[in-house]
């Protein structure tokens, strides 16, 4: 028996149509607005970030306001270094002048600033040590000389005038003269060299013959260095020689004088191995 198959061929031009159907089929699909549901699931979505959000600031928020308030972190102590001249008073004074007393809104920046402001403060650092403690470190000036400025002040190893003599200030320091109040005070870099060395004079002097006997230290452009010993009232003049040259003079000429008949007036030491010595002016 002999089957026919029919064979049924696509037309040509027909080619790709079901394909294209489908595509359109989704486009419009696509066209379409979104079924309630998923938008109402977004909604749901954009809103819990929102409130997410919202509480974790007010969390922040009430955590920043406990921890600036909140009595554990109130400073209880300040420890400070054993200073001579400042005292712990005037560190707590700024301490509660400047907020709440909460260690979190204690500026310790302006702490330190205001403390620098110390006439005896030279260097000064300030840290916080959680939950209570300050930690305060302050180094002192430390006086080598007066320097009358038309009032006494003290001068530290630098050469600075930091502290005005007051009548309860202790005055045994020995007093350096010669120099301009204005070029002091304007720090003329010519005055500020000049002052330096005529303290490096005076510390070379105290560590030897002269130990703690040095009234006065004078100095003059023209003249040089002189010398006043607070026993005698001595004046060893050392003229403009360099100052080890000067501390080697006053060493060698002091167990000569000291042996002299007339061990006061005016000791002229500016010849090089000779003491000439003649009543003071």
């Amino acid at each position: 028996m002999i089957e026919y198959r029919a064979y049924h061929k696509t037309r040509p031009g027909k080619r790709g149509s079901a394909g294209r159907t489908v595509r359109k089929k989704d486009k419009a699909r696509a066209g379409k607005p979104k079924p309630m549901g998923a938008r109402l699931r977004l909604i749901g979505w954009i809103a819990a970030c929102l409130l997410a959000v919202g509480f974790t600031g007010v969390a922040f928020a009430s955590a920043y306001s406990w921890l600036t308030r909140s009595p554990l972190f109130m400073v209880r102590t300040v420890d400070m270094n054993r200073c001579a001249n400042v005292s712990l008073e005037e560190v707590w004074a700024i301490v509660r002048g400047d907020g709440s007393g909460i260690l979190w809104s204690v500026p310790a920046n302006e702490v330190a600033r205001r403390l620098s402001g110390h006439p005896w403060v030279r260097s000064v650092s300030v840290r916080k040590s959680f939950p209570d403690r300050l930690v305060v470190r302050i180094q002192e000036r430390t006086p080598v000389a007066m320097v009358n400025l038309d009032v006494l002040h003290y001068l530290d190893e630098e050469g600075r005038p930091f502290k005005r003599l007051t009548a309860y200030d202790p005055k045994n320091l020995a007093i350096v003269t010669g120099f301009s109040r204005e070029e002091l005070l304007r720090k003329d870099p010519v005055t500020v060299r000049d002052l330096r060395k005529t303290l490096d004079l005076l510390r070379g002097v105290e560590a030897g013959a002269l130990r703690q006997n040095v009234s006065e230290i004078h100095f003059d452009s023209q003249d040089g260095y002189t010398v006043v010993t607070r026993d005698a009232g001595l004046q060893l003049k050392v003229g403009t020689v360099d100052v080890k040259e000067a501390t080697r003079r006053i060493e060698a000429a002091m167990p000569r004088i000291s042996g002299m008949t007339r061990s006061s007036g005016i000791a002229d030491l500016k010849t090089e191995g000779r003491v000439f010595m003649r009543p003071g002016e």
